[in-house]
């Protein structure tokens, strides 16, 4: 498979294996530009190996990432998140000693000129970049509800709301593709509809999204959806179509 130079997103033929034990082969996938786009498949399928790859924690052994038109398989995860390409966690990964709204001031911090977030926290950075960086955060606490715990400390608050600050944080980045692995991962039925309505509203607002999640309900968001199974995409459609497609049904939904 060639690049597609109109994706946002494009993962051509990535491969990649840990000592002996071939884990992905030659995987081909694209994100479109504006859509929400899904993942999907059975444990020790090899969505998280490859979900490590696009954001740039590991170099794959053959293939290639391309982002925004360009090559980025050999850069850092900070030269992706300048970029725009920015990821969440399964588990969330929110600084529990800062209150909520320090936690979303940290989003903002590449658009500044102050250095890391934590210096900018202890006021080394300039007045200018504060004030913006409080403005974004206030605006982010009350787009996903937040603002009720915006002066409690992160690490006091329940998984669902803790899974909403870091989604938040990533908003505030302003990302141009959202990489969020399992987000709805130990979130009730209630926060899990609060989850989508929210990314829903992100991808209203030009965000694109790659959704890695178990959650079959979750990913009726993406328009598009790649399932892997044993290192392979098997299939790819619209969810009515993953869930008529028999190699599916049988690796992945046990039917």
């Amino acid at each position: 498979m060639t690049a597609n130079p109109a994706a946002l997103l494009d993962v051509v033929n990535v491969s990649h294996n840990f000592g002996g034990l071939q884990v992905l082969h030659s995987v081909n996938f694209a994100v479109a530009d504006g859509s929400i786009t899904g993942l999907i498949g059975p444990n020790g399928a090899g969505k998280s190996t490859l979900f490590n790859i696009v954001s740039g924690f590991l170099v794959p052994r053959g293939g290639a990432v391309r982002y925004a038109g360009r090559d980025v398989t050999r850069e850092s995860v900070p030269a992706r998140s300048r970029a725009g390409l920015v990821r969440t966690f399964q588990t969330p990964r929110v600084f529990g000693n800062l209150t909520v709204l320090e936690n979303l001031m940290t989003g903002f911090y590449r658009h500044t000129n102050s250095g890391l977030p934590g210096d900018m926290l202890r006021l080394r950075g300039s007045r200018a970049d504060l004030e913006r960086m409080n403005v974004e955060a206030e605006a982010a606490a009350e787009r996903f509800g937040l603002q009720g715990a915006r002066l409690r400390l992160a690490g006091k608050l329940p998984a669902g709301m803790q899974r909403l600050i870091e989604l938040a944080r990533a908003y505030v980045s302003r990302p141009q593709l959202l990489l969020l692995d399992e987000p709805s991962s130990g979130l009730n039925s209630s926060e899990i509809e609060q989850l989508r309505a929210a990314l829903l509203r992100l991808n209203a607002e030009g965000i694109s999204i790659l959704l890695v999640s178990h959650d079959m309900e979750l990913v009726t968001v993406a328009s598009r959806v790649h399932v892997l199974c044993f290192g392979a995409i098997i299939a790819s459609g619209t969810m009515q179509e993953i869930k008529q497609d028999e190699r599916v049904r049988q690796a992945y939904l046990g039917v």
